[in-house]
């Protein structure tokens, strides 16, 4: 299951209607098909199962927000440190050539990027995050030399499969 930020909202719902269905289900169960104390067993047996499940789910949840908030730091930061010099590159005069210095740079942008997608196609980045940083992808390959030297650089299949957004 792919990680969404939006999930926890969702565990009381799954919790009511699980608890809803047992409750439902020992109705059913009423005499002749069982006694009051069976019934009752049953239904607590069930009742605690929909717990224990809703508690796991919930903790899974919380352990994914923490990587995720790992994640999501650690690549702004390294962001953040790249951004200025990454518009500068996209701003300069259009004549002027890629310098072997914004080399370096974009090297580090793309394994960025890189690790943004791999992390995104395991399932551990949500969605709406992973569109943005997308949307940033596309705006630094709009700029025809960066999009070029980033198409040379990904046939030497260095970047974990990675495809520059279309």
């Amino acid at each position: 299951m792919k990680f969404d930020l939006r999930f926890r909202t969702k565990l009381p719902v799954i919790f009511g209607v699980g608890c809803f269905a047992v409750l439902s289900l020992s109705f059913f169960l009423s005499p002749p098909f069982l006694s009051p104390s069976e019934r009752l067993t049953i239904t607590v047996t069930l009742l605690t199962a929909v717990g224990g499940i809703t508690a796991f789910l919930y903790s899974k949840h919380s352990k994914e927000i923490e990587l995720f908030r790992d994640l999501f730091l650690d690549f702004n930061r390294r962001y953040d440190n790249l951004n200025e010099k990454l518009n500068e590159i996209y701003n300069r005069p259009k004549d002027e050539q890629l310098k072997p210095t914004d080399h370096g740079l974009l090297y580090d942008y793309f394994n960025l990027c890189a690790e943004e997608q791999m992390f995104a196609r395991a399932g551990c980045i949500d969605s709406s995050v992973w569109r943005a940083w997308q949307n940033g992808m596309r705006y630094f390959a709009q700029d025809p030399e960066i999009r070029d030297f980033w198409q040379r650089e990904l046939q030497q299949d260095s970047y974990y499969s990675f495809s520059i957004p279309q």
